[in-house]
């Protein structure tokens, strides 16, 4: 290809904003080369000139314009820098918030508020200083709450609901015939009891405190659909059916199938769930199951490595697949425990619930061998109950995927740090859990399009500065990007810049 001039050139768009380009023109033919992209601000212009001519640059085919500007310095001693934000990370969050639909909101604080929380979960006192210093946002505490207040009335939950189950079908290829469902418990720093906050069985261990129980649904990626939030006592068998409803008329899917764990089975939702049409794989609890039924599984099984075999429970198929793995974690945790049951016998004073294989007779404290005797039997099986025609191995399968789920509250708890400590309104409360919700959607996504962590990701993108340069003498200004020469982590980055534009 023969050498050729460019020039960079700006468009209006129909948007309102500018589109930055590389172009040329010859015999009256104007052609572009790149588009580099869009701004609405002379920040954004900035970067985007700086882009274009690092595309420039990079091309040998291309003459530099003969009348090109003077770099605005010859010697660092001319230069001070003012100001280095996170510019790259916000433009990469921002673009993601928007591919998933979430600004069907348009409200821009709430979007700024997602975004810092993404990058820094923090409270919102300290959500605008980083607001401030690493994206270049500024706003009172004030004018945070009250965006809030509206975005609650205005229908902010349903909104994104309704964004990320559309997205999940088109952007993820989900037909959300299969969903999983699971509770986790949010503790506060008080002993207050007060509207959604209460006492009740701890998932943290925090019995102390009062709590907030959050069920959550996510599809086969762990990507988020729907959550409710209900009071801290509510037990999490009670969830169940109030959400599944709930989440079949939204994605209005005849043929829901919906997986949950243990905690779940119950004869009534059972029945519920049947009486409503709706497709269950839920966990089963084989210790609780008749002694004849416990003989019959065990029976069938005889030990055999990733035997299963099939048993009519409730008016349903319950399927039991031996795993030897499974049964050496579960001889290792009954030897443990029996050893702590013969140990705690000898000191009655301390002995509660916790321990398993111990029992009263006669007033005395003693191992039990009969539950040590069933918990032999059961040894290595895990059991599912299931409403659905689906094959068994394909049951089992589906039941193992709960993992997905269990990975979102973990990502929530931890990553993004869900636990609203010092909030007093239930109002508030469920505002910060649609923000954690909305976060853990980006979250997620860029963890399913990137194959690294969100903390990985965050690490990586977070290396990338925008440096404010002033010219000390002219009073010049200009913007300058990290420069990253490390190979493997350019590939990286490059991978979060064509998620980002």
């Amino acid at each position: 290809m023969d050498n050729y001039r460019v020039r960079i050139r700006t468009v209006r768009t129909s948007s309102g904003k500018y589109a930055l380009q590389v172009v040329s023109k010859h015999q009256d033919k104007l052609t572009v080369h790149k588009h580099i992209g869009s701004y609405g601000t002379d920040d954004e212009k900035s970067i985007l000139l700086l882009k274009a001519k690092a595309f420039i640059d990079s091309r040998d085919d291309i003459q530099h314009d003969l009348f090109e500007k003077q770099p605005l310095f010859s010697h660092l001693s001319d230069i001070k820098i003012t100001q280095s934000q996170s510019l790259f990370l916000y433009r990469l969050l921002s673009r993601i918030y928007e591919t998933l639909g979430l600004n069907i909101f348009t409200d821009k604080v709430v979007r700024d508020l997602i975004i810092a929380r993404v990058y820094k979960p923090v409270s919102k006192r300290e959500t605008i200083d980083i607001l401030e210093d690493s994206f270049g946002k500024t706003y009172s505490l004030k004018t945070i709450y009250r965006h809030l207040k509206k975005a609650i009335d205005h229908g902010v939950k349903e909104k994104f609901q309704s964004a990320l189950i559309s997205f999940a079908k088109k952007g993820l290829n989900d037909s959300l015939h299969l969903v999983f469902y699971d509770v986790t418990t949010l503790a506060f720093d008080s002993h207050a009891k007060a509207g959604l906050k209460d006492f009740g069985y701890s998932k943290d261990h925090r019995f102390q405190d009062v709590q907030i129980v959050v069920g959550l649904v996510v599809n086969r990626d762990g990507f988020p659909l729907y959550f409710d939030v209900f009071n801290g006592k509510t037990f999490e068998g009670k969830t169940f059916i109030t959400v599944v409803e709930k989440v079949k008329n939204i994605l209005n899917n005849p043929n829901l199938v919906v997986v949950a764990d243990a905690a779940m089975i119950s004869h009534i939702n059972i029945e519920e769930l049947d009486k409503r049409h709706i497709g269950f794989i839920v966990g089963a609890r084989l210790a609780n199951l008749p002694s004849k039924l416990q003989i019959q599984i065990s029976s069938n099984i005889q030990g055999s490595d990733l035997k299963t075999t099939i048993v009519k429970y409730l008016n349903h198929r319950l399927i039991c697949q031996y795993l030897s793995s499974r049964a050496v974690k579960d001889r290792s945790d009954r030897d443990k425990q029996i050893e702590k049951a013969k140990n705690i016998i000898l000191s009655p004073s301390r002995i509660s619930s916790r321990f398993r294989f111990v029992k009263t007779m006669n007033g005395k404290y003693e191992v039990n061998d009969t539950l040590i005797e069933k918990s032999k039997l059961l040894e290595g099986i895990k059991g599912c109950l299931t409403n659905t025609d689906l094959d068994e191995a394909e049951v089992i399968s589906r039941y193992h995927d709960l993992w997905r789920i269990e990975k979102a509250f973990r990502i929530t708890k931890t990553d993004l740090e869900a636990r609203p400590i010092f909030l007093r309104l239930d109002k508030t409360i469920t505002c910060h859990l649609i923000i954690v919700f909305a976060e853990l959607a980006i979250a997620r996504y860029l963890e399913i399009k990137t194959n690294m962590s969100i903390k990985r990701i965050l690490k990586i993108a977070g290396k990338i500065l925008t440096h404010k340069v002033i010219v000390k003498k002219t009073g010049e200004t200009g913007f300058i990007e990290t420069t990253i020469e490390d190979l493997k982590l350019r590939g990286q980055l490059e991978k979060l810049r064509v998620l980002g534009h």
